[in-house]
């Protein structure tokens, strides 16, 4: 009989329990319910920074090309400004974003944005990364953390973690990215030597944005960094000479990145480099053996590492090879099935072509302000012609044979 009772106790408690107010407390919003008040207090947090945010963007999940600084501001309307320190100046790109739920509160730019979807759509037209996989950027992300002071991102595609603080109110977009890109205009792309007191320790290269560290034994090791407003900073802390540092201040009088004693110098650039913004302007583009030519502009694309040509009946990229500080032009995609081929016409003028990436002729500075084009080597043939070809038709939209150069006006 005691037995018994004992079971009807222990099951009159388990009763009380299950009906007990404080359970009831726990479960007085349904999840559906609490996901929605969490992308409210987002939207309200990204939407209450009154001058925007400056977001640290890292493309690629290894981050082989570096990180972007973007400056990103979240409307009551549902548009989003964005502006980055890879494009040439404006008042920003904006687009759609949306925040929601997705295993977990996710932010996306939902509908295309420009300098979103150009990290991460598969097309190559740049010669970024590999051809059907781009740079391998984000426009999705996971909300992690959502303050005033900070809000940290994860990628949807990469997982790569990106933190956006907000931008002080009194400080105008323009004026803070033109001193995050006067920083690159100054120490992009020298070679480097890594100094710890007066010691070498290390020879620096830079790609994209990221320095290639080289080790004494020959080993590589990637660097990944932002430009800021006072020099660069590393996606993680990096030990060097057996000190962490993230962060170093560009120093233009001795044309070094400083944090203490470590220091990353500049090197002594090669003969006849020519900075970015020296070679925009007015050319006149010099073909058919020197006679013919056409008038030209160079105009910034991708800051410190594309132009556009204009002059010619189609725009034509125009590539900055920053290591050598010339352009290139090179095959590539111009409007619908339209391609600019490299052409080998030789003596005979009726050479073959190709739209093989990468193909195409480079450029040798001469003191004068002009340039001389050349094949770069890259196709087995000498190319010394570019046509325009429709590869779905097979016909020719306009050629230029036997290029000379470019005379700066």
């Amino acid at each position: 009989m005691r037995k018994i009772y004992s079971i009807w106790f222990l099951l009159a408690l388990l009763a009380f329990a299950a009906c007990s107010p404080e359970e009831d407390d726990l479960f007085d919003k349904s999840a559906a319910e609490r996901i929605d008040e969490a992308i409210k207090q987002d939207l309200s947090v990204l939407r209450g920074a009154k001058n925007g945010w400056v977001m640290e963007y890292y493309p690629s999940p290894t981050k082989m090309y570096g990180g972007y600084t973007f400056l990103v501001s979240f409307g009551e309307d549902g548009k989003a400004n964005v502006m980055c320190d890879f494009f040439a100046d404006g008042e920003g790109v904006k687009s759609e974003y949306e925040v929601k739920q997705s295993a977990g509160v996710m932010l996306t730019f939902d509908t295309y944005n420009e300098i979103f979807h150009f990290f991460s759509e598969p097309s190559n037209y740049l010669g970024i990364g590999e051809q059907g996989e781009g740079m391998e950027g984000d426009y999705e992300f996971l909300i992690l953390e959502c303050t005033p002071e900070k809000v940290v991102l994860k990628g949807k595609k990469t997982g790569n973690k990106m933190l956006m603080t907000p931008l002080p109110e009194n400080e105008e977009w323009a004026h803070y990215m033109g001193t995050v890109k006067q920083i690159a205009k100054e120490a992009y792309p020298a070679l480097y030597d890594v100094k710890v007191g007066e010691n070498v320790e290390y020879a620096v290269t830079q790609r994209y944005h990221k320095f290639v560290l080289v080790n004494k034994d020959g080993s590589e090791k990637d660097l990944p960094f932002v430009y800021t407003v006072e020099g660069i900073k590393f996606s993680e802390p990096v030990t060097i000479g057996g000190q962490d540092v993230q962060s170093l201040v560009w120093d233009s009088e001795t044309t070094a990145y400083a944090n203490n004693n470590i220091r990353i110098v500049a090197q002594e650039l090669p003969a006849g480099y020519k900075k970015y913004e020296e070679l925009l302007g007015e050319y006149i583009f010099v073909y058919g053996d020197g006679n013919d030519s056409a008038p030209v502009l160079l105009r910034e694309e991708l800051f410190n590492h594309s132009f556009i040509m204009e002059g010619f009946p189609m725009d034509i990229r125009i590539v900055f090879k920053a290591d050598k500080g010339v352009i290139g032009i090179e095959s590539q995609p111009l409007e619908g099935s339209v391609y600019l081929c490299p052409w080998a016409l030789g003596a005979s003028g009726s050479g073959p072509l190709t739209n093989m990436s990468g193909t195409g002729m480079v450029g040798q500075n001469l003191s004068n302000g002009s340039i001389l084009l050349k094949d770069n080597g890259v196709w087995g043939n000498v190319a010394d012609s570019f046509i325009a070809y429709d590869l779905a038709s097979g016909s020719s939209i306009f050629q230029i044979a036997y290029v000379v150069g470019m005379i700066k006006q």
